[in-house]
């Protein structure tokens, strides 16, 4: 079993508020509760702040990594975002997600291609989210396939 944290998320409201004012301090916190207990990744999200998010997912990937040797879990629809990340990240990180939904497949397979960094699969496609178990499945299967 993997553990990802998932705390380090700007949605949140007390995240979104750190991110806003360079408050590496309390992100470390929150990255490093989340090693200790038992984490084996930290999944950073900057997504609302559009237009921003690959600076401060680069920021969030340099922060966290300071205080713990956990990889991070890139968290973005974004795949300029996520290559932002990619270019500060040491070790190997998973990234979050893919999915069948072509635009952002055929933009994030050559970044994850012939390297050994795991994927979160989203299973929905252009279709958008499937309805029935049968569907997800399907989806699931190609998406495996396609990997």
């Amino acid at each position: 079993m993997i553990i990802i944290g998932e705390l380090i998320n700007a949605r949140r409201k007390a995240i979104k508020a750190a991110i806003e004012a360079d408050d590496a301090a309390a992100i470390q916190k929150v990255a490093t509760d989340q090693a200790e207990a038992g984490a084996d990744y930290i999944d950073v999200n900057a997504g609302i702040f559009v237009g921003q998010e690959p600076e401060y997912l680069k920021w969030l990937v340099e922060t966290v990594q300071a205080v713990t040797d956990k990889p991070c879990a890139i968290d973005s629809p974004d795949p300029l975002s996520i290559e932002a990340a990619l270019s500060v990240h040491q070790g190997t990180p998973m990234i979050n997600p893919i999915s069948l939904e072509k635009e952002r497949y055929d933009k994030l397979m050559p970044i994850v291609a012939d390297t050994d960094m795991k994927v979160i699969a989203l299973c929905m496609s252009d279709s958008g989210m499937p309805q029935t178990v049968g569907d997800r499945m399907r989806i699931a299967d190609e998406l495996v396939a396609a990997c």
